[in-house]
């Protein structure tokens, strides 16, 4: 059995927004720290403030881009109690606990920040952000619609990559061969296109399947399913089929 490969690329800005992130609560810990060194703990203040993060938080998905949003801090309260048994350590460690909690919501703003910029860079209604490289690219039959003899032409479909239009996927054409069609066992999309792989650094997986004439790029992520139409046939076929 042949099995399907998702490509993933590593996501760069939510990395660069990460770093971002933590570079931020990093100075503001050292702006707090150096006000009174003498009083603190730089391990202790580190560590209070990781256990600060900890929350109960609700799940949001947002242009579908899943986000966490804190609304109790377990953490500080947890804290709070420890710390209390012993006169004056919890007034002097609970702005750490805080900006623990606090720091979730700068993470969040700053994944925020990324994945909207992440928008323009990687556009999800361009084909080229799921498939750019395709040096290696074959296509592979799945179903018997399809023509086991057929090989992809890549500098074709290289070349239309930028060019490919976003189109509706339920439209005349594809009801008719979907629910009119005579054939037992139509397949519209017979092609898996394998090792092509998604833009650098934008972390998107996709799996890509290819129209049998060769026009049409079917791409289906964990949360939608895109359909991109071509001027020029990209598969080649055995004539006789």
């Amino acid at each position: 059995m042949n099995k399907i490969i998702h490509y993933v690329s590593f996501n760069l800005l939510s990395v660069l927004s990460t770093i971002f992130a933590w570079g931020i609560i990093a100075y503001l810990a050292y702006r707090m720290y150096k006000k009174n060194p003498e009083q603190q703990v730089g391990w202790k203040a580190v560590i209070i403030l990781i256990i600060g993060l900890v929350s109960f938080s609700i799940t949001w998905t947002v242009s579908n881009t899943v986000i966490q949003i804190a609304v109790l801090p377990l953490g500080v309260w947890i804290l709070y109690f420890i710390l209390k048994r012993k006169t004056g350590r919890w007034e002097r460690y609970r702005k750490f606990a805080w900006l623990g909690f606090g720091s979730n919501y700068i993470i969040l703003l700053s994944l925020l920040l990324g994945s909207a910029i992440g928008h323009s860079f990687y556009p999800t209604d361009h084909a080229a952000t799921f498939v750019s490289d395709v040096k290696a690219a074959s296509i592979l039959s799945i179903h018997p619609t399809g023509n086991g003899e057929a090989t992809l032409k890549v500098e074709t479909l290289k070349s239309e990559l930028h060019k490919l239009q976003s189109s509706e996927i339920y439209d005349d054409a594809w009801y008719e061969d979907m629910f009119l069609n005579e054939k037992a066992a139509y397949e519209r999309f017979p092609y898996l296109l394998k090792d092509a792989k998604p833009k650098w650094g934008s972390g998107v997986r996709s799996t890509s399947f290819v129209e049998k004439d060769g026009k049409g790029l079917l791409i289906q992520t964990p949360t939608q399913t895109l359909y991109f139409r071509s001027t020029q046939s990209f598969i080649e076929e055995d004539e006789e089929n």
